[in-house]
Parts: C-alpha cells; structure tokens; sequence
C-alpha cells in the first residue's frame, strides 16, 4: 500500500471492522485510506433490532444507500418511515443539513451498503431524496447481471456526478467497464471473489481507481459487487 496521499492509478483497501452501535466495515477513511475526494465514506454496515444506526445528519453532502440483505426501515426528517426490502437503494442529496436514520426492518438484522460523497458546490436547496426498488430494471453484460442505480443509466439522478451499479456474477466472468481519465472508481466486493486488473478483491476489499481509462473485471461464480465513479476534485492532483 503506498503511503497516504501518493497518488497511484489502482490499489485495493482491505475494509476495517469495527463493533460499534452497528457492525461496519469501512474501506474509507481508514488507516490506511484516510482520503479518498470526492467519496467521504465507503462503508457497509450489519444491524440488529437491539443495535441500528441512530439519527444522524449529513451537510452539504450525497448519500447513496443500498440494502444488501434483509429489511430495513428508512426515515428522512420527519417524514413517514419507508419499508426498503434487498436490493432497494436511496439517494439523500443534503446541500443544507438532513437528518435520517436506517434501521432494521420487522423481523431480523440487516446489511447495507453507503457511499457518501461530497457535494461539488454550495447547493441552498431543500434535501432531496430519491428512490429505486428491488424491481428496477437490469441488463445483462458480458454474462454479468447489471443493476443501474445513480448517473445516467440508473433511476436516480445525483448531484455529485455519482455513476453506480450494482453487479452479479452468475459464471465466472470478465467485464470491463469505462471510468475516464478526471474521475475516480471504486469497485467494492459485498461476496465471492474476483479481481480488478489483476488485482485479486474479495467480500469486504476494495479496488480504487484514479484516471484510469477502464477497468477489467473479473468474478467468479457468485461474486457481487458495487462499482461507482464520480469527477475527480479539482485541488486533487492526478495519479502519475
């Protein structure tokens, strides 16, 4: 691992579990990947009836939030609570503060996974929240089961310029995948294993790429992963 801030093209990050009011496992920040702009948190999270996130705000930040198993609950402000089954996402865009909380549906624990990012300019409107369901559409790519969820493929529309997908192996396969040379990638294994240019990933790691023109993917049966890119800030130099 190259030390913090060395900018390189492609590395993988191992994710930190901590036991806290809910389990998480976070690929960024950490020890070893203390920044990673515009993606504040890289994180998945396991909760209980008995110990769910609390109530917590986010300011002038995107939040995407996506139920890898079970049922949760999710509750923005003061609106009603919404019941997200597997495969539901959310999408909070807070230029001003927004306070929401995702907690355990009836019945049992639940796994999600959050990218939050940070906002590219001031935006003074209301938080806006946008949805999609376990029944959107998908496609098949090169053998690969492909989700849309943010960007201009996906149902939500984000302000930070997030493209995310998520992915299913049924075969083993290889798909590769467009980022450019001004964004930034992450490639976040949730099971199985696979690699991202060779560079083997499995449940829990993350590949995170930098100005590379694409990536290429590869899952053995079973594997699942999200992959998301977004613009590269301005004041971060290049990789070299």
């Amino acid at each position: 691992m190259p030390p913090p801030g060395t900018p390189v093209p492609i590395h993988v990050v191992v994710g930190e579990i901590e036991q806290g009011t809910v389990t998480t496992r976070t690929v960024v920040p950490t020890a070893t990947q203390p920044v990673w702009p515009p993606f504040r948190r890289v994180v998945e999270g396991i909760a209980s009836r008995g110990r769910h996130l609390p109530r917590h705000a986010h300011l002038r930040e995107e939040v995407m939030t996506y139920v890898v198993e079970g049922f949760a609950s999710y509750q923005l402000e003061d609106r009603p609570e919404e019941r997200l089954a597997q495969g539901a996402a959310r999408l909070l865009t807070a230029g001003a503060r927004a306070h929401h909380q995702v907690a355990p549906g009836q019945g049992g624990s639940i796994r999600w996974f959050n990218l939050v990012l940070d906002l590219p300019r001031p935006l003074d409107d209301p938080p806006r929240l946008q949805a999609t369901g376990p029944e959107a559409p998908r496609s098949t790519v090169d053998n690969v089961e492909v989700r849309p969820l943010t960007g201009s493929r996906g149902p939500m529309v984000p302000a930070s310029g997030l493209e995310s997908e998520a992915w299913f192996f049924p075969q083993d396969s290889t798909t590769v995948r467009k980022v450019g040379s001004d964004r930034r990638a992450v490639v976040y294994a949730l099971a199985g294993q696979g690699s991202v240019d060779g560079r083997a990933v499995e449940t829990g790691e993350a590949a995170l790429a930098d100005g590379v023109a694409g990536l290429s993917v590869r899952g053995a049966e079973g594997f699942r992963a999200v992959f998301a890119t977004a613009p590269r800030p301005s004041t971060v130099a290049p990789p070299r």
